[in-house]
């Protein structure tokens, strides 16, 4: 999931090294994405795919209506996409984190409660912190001033998601470990 990030990351860049065109800047980034994730991308990835959609549809969406070629709006459209597709999930019972993590995990626990709930709360993490983000997004655009207090913001949220990810399933089962004990 992290080596998306690359090219969403550079994407303001990308706008900048292409004069400000915006529509080829975001389809530009889309396949940088579909290069570096194309094995998620076909299996459906979440996140893979919420951000090539985004991406896609805002350099469409471009075409027709210029205030919606920026950053900013993106960034909205894809929290919203990503906050929304997250939280159906978690409602449902499927949590987006279960395609990534199975790959990584022996068959026998893949079935678990336990491999189920980490995820699931995993999930839930990840969609506070997509949530965060587009209330963020909306924020930067009505208060421009703060826009770097927004930005940091962003950032953190996203850093403790990554953070969490990588240290709580370990500690929740040390935790049931020894509540066996």
């Amino acid at each position: 999931m992290i080596k998306f990030l690359i090219p969403w990351l550079a994407f303001p860049y990308v706008i900048d090294w292409l004069d400000g065109n915006f529509a080829e800047s975001a389809l530009l980034t889309a396949a940088l994405i579909a290069v570096m994730c194309f094995k998620n991308l076909i299996r459906g990835f979440v996140v893979e795919s919420a951000v090539m959609v985004t991406l896609v549809g805002m350099a469409v969406l471009s075409k027709y209506c210029q205030e919606c070629s920026g950053v900013d709006a993106t960034k909205i459209f894809l929290y919203g996409l990503l906050s929304l597709a997250g939280w159906i999930g978690v409602l449902l019972g499927h949590p987006f984190t279960l395609q990534y993590s199975r790959s990584e995990v022996a068959e026998r626990y893949r079935r678990s409660d336990i491999f189920f709930k980490i995820n699931n709360t995993i999930s839930k993490i990840w969609c506070m912190s997509f949530s965060t983000n587009l209330v963020l997004a909306v924020l930067s655009i009505n208060f421009e001033f703060y826009w770097p207090v927004f930005l940091l913001c962003s950032y953190v949220s996203i850093l403790i998601a990554s953070v969490v990810t990588e240290v709580f399933p370990e500690a929740y089962l040390n935790k049931c470990e020894a509540a066996h004990e």
